[in-house]
């Protein structure tokens, strides 16, 4: 008999919990309330590439094995590395996460996510000029003014503009999409910037030299060019008339800035920009996170260590300095001996350069699905799919918590990450026992 079950979605940062799957015989057959993206991630929970037994290596191929046998190879291969590195986590659950730090820890390797190629630059732009900030609901009941700054929600949360910004009605905002105003900064025209009220098309990596400006502009200064960063001098003056007057402001970020010349200056100038433009009236700035639980991690870093990411416990005492002990330059300088990844593919998504540095190592993976990392481990632990076959826990892109629940069983060997990492930390123990 088919069952209706309400769920949250993990997707993307939104972690919408308005969906509906409809489970008949064990597997999902239909969902409701998903965009393209919540349906596929989804779905994967019967992939043809889902990972249901454990594998190790032998003679240069993957076979398969028991879960001891491969939970024992895998302590071996990070428990006699001198200094592995432990990435991913951004799809991982907070329990998960927290088990992977006290791991490194452990092991005295580094620990980084996925945050720190991503939205990680937000928290450093954050601890220069500091945080304004709000829930989504309060943007949702609140904001009159959107701004989209090197975003494309369209795209990356299919979601967002029709849950928490423009679309919907709030308790303050009663006229929906007619009381409120859209913006659109980028670098060319996206499909968000067809139903936007007005689209400033920047020029490529002069972020800093626009939002410049309009720190200028309200300050009461004069830019004596006619125009800046390919926007008119008339158009900045107007925009921030515009935002002054608005109740309620909100800065979605998105890649497109941090990801431009400047990097998370550009975020930092931003801030310093939504702080001053509080002298006016409300205004707050929230990145676009991308992976369900990237938020996750720099919270629960933040609890265990004082850094959000690139955590080096090597050294015998915790030290983080973004660019010597973030992942991709530690691999880059071939400073590692041995690989952990969880829930991530770093062969696909890195360099080429980098993604070979990988394949020679020892690495571990600790993942739902068959892809082109797990085919390179030597060891291979499959995981459940937290939020469908497990439960847990993970922050939403605005840093709210909301609890995960499973409402599939596990198939075949598949276990939980927070378990499989339990597991794996008492048998390094063990065998550092011996």
């Amino acid at each position: 008999m088919a069952n209706f079950v309400p769920t949250v979605c993990v997707g993307c940062g939104l972690l919408c919990d308005d969906v509906e799957v409809k489970v008949e015989g064990g597997k999902i057959v239909s969902t409701l309330h998903t965009c393209a993206r919540g349906e596929w991630t989804l779905r994967r929970a019967h992939s043809n590439s889902r990972l249901t037994s454990p594998l190790t290596k032998k003679n240069g191929k993957l076979v398969k094995a028991s879960f001891e046998d491969a939970l024992s190879h895998a302590a071996e291969i990070l428990s006699g590395a001198e200094r592995p590195l432990l990435w991913g986590w951004s799809s991982a659950s907070v329990e998960a996460q927290r088990l992977g730090i006290l791991l490194a820890q452990r092991l005295g390797g580094v620990i980084d996510s996925t945050s720190s190629i991503c939205h990680g630059s937000s928290i450093l732009a954050g601890r220069e000029a500091g945080f304004r900030t709000a829930t989504l609901g309060e943007v949702k009941n609140r904001a009159d003014l959107i701004v989209y700054w090197g975003s494309d929600p369209s795209h990356s949360h299919p979601r967002h503009m029709s849950r928490y910004t423009i679309i919907p009605r709030g308790i303050y905002t009663q006229m929906g999409y007619e009381q409120k105003q859209l913006v659109i900064v980028d670098v060319r025209k996206s499909r968000t910037g067809k139903v936007a009220n007005q689209i400033l098309e920047v020029e490529p990596n002069k972020d800093y030299e626009l939002i410049s400006a309009m720190r200028m502009v309200l300050k009461g200064k004069n830019i004596r060019d006619k125009e800046v960063a390919g926007i008119p001098v008339k158009v900045i003056n107007q925009v921030i008339q515009t935002w002054k007057t608005r109740q309620f402001g909100v800065i979605f970020v998105g890649l497109g800035l941090s990801m431009s010349r400047g990097k998370y200056r550009n975020i930092e100038v931003l801030y310093k920009l939504v702080q001053e433009l509080n002298d006016y009236t409300r205004f707050v700035a929230i990145p676009m996170a991308g992976h369900y639980n990237m938020v996750g991690f720099n919270q629960v870093a933040t609890w265990l260590t004082g850094h959000p990411f690139g955590i080096d416990a090597s050294r015998g005492n915790i030290y983080s300095n973004p660019g010597e002990t973030t992942g991709t330059e530690i691999i880059m300088r071939d400073e590692f001996d041995a690989m952990l990844v969880v829930a991530s593919d770093p062969i696909s998504m890195m360099p080429l350069p980098i993604a070979r540095k990988i394949a020679r190592k020892p690495l571990v993976v600790i993942d739902c699905l068959e892809t082109p990392t797990t085919k390179m481990a030597d060891v291979v632990l499959p995981a459940a799919m937290t939020g469908i076959e497990a439960e847990g826990t993970a922050y939403r892109m605005d840093s709210v918590p909301i609890r995960l629940k499973k409402f599939l069983e596990l198939p075949g060997g598949c276990r939980s990450d927070e378990e499989i990492l339990s597991l794996l930390l008492s048998k390094i123990e063990k065998q550092r026992q011996k």
